[in-house]
């Protein structure tokens, strides 16, 4: 079966256009862009998960977008993942996780173009992907403690809203 390459294309924020190649510009979701203490450029991470494959499709993130090429199988529905992450000390902390799912049982064009708005990202109840690609996981282990995947340290406060206040987010784990 052929493959389809994703372009992914920013509603919102500020972002470059995307090249001829087979690419994805994705803008930062307002929750990082609007930070107190915003994340160090070179700091945040972003990858893109698609249902169907183990592996995810990690972005450049420069300035105030992420961006990259992936290649997808069509012939299903797909869901598609966007993780916004930092790494702190090996443990990867997601920040914001923007979901869609495509019909791709007809397609036929070697893009598809997949957009994402700033309503598509969530700062909590974010899925682990890497456990499944389609549904993922609420939770993840942390030193063998089920955590929400938004909320590292289970003290109610987002990860986002830690890392945006200057704080850890995975508290004194």
């Amino acid at each position: 079966m052929a493959s389809l390459s994703v372009l992914v294309t920013c509603l919102v924020g500020a972002c470059a256009a995307p090249t001829s190649s087979p690419r994805l510009v994705v803008a930062r979701p307002q929750a990082l862009v609007s930070c107190a203490q915003p994340v160090p450029e070179g700091s945040l991470l972003a990858r893109l998960w698609v249902s169907g494959s183990d592996e995810p499709c990690f972005l450049d993130v420069v300035g105030a977008s992420g961006s990259g090429a992936c290649d997808v199988v069509p012939g299903v529905v797909r869901a598609f993942t966007i993780d916004w992450f930092i790494d702190q000390g090996g443990r990867e902390i997601v920040l914001a996780q923007g979901r869609r799912e495509v019909d791709l049982t007809g397609a036929t064009e070697a893009e598809i173009d997949l957009a994402f708005t700033d309503d598509d990202y969530l700062t909590v109840d974010c899925l682990d992907m890497s456990v499944d690609s389609f549904s993922g996981s609420p939770t993840v282990d942390v030193d063998g403690v089920a955590r929400p995947v938004c909320d590292l340290d289970g003290d109610g406060d987002s990860n986002v809203v830690e890392v945006c206040r200057g704080d850890s987010p995975v508290g004194a784990l």
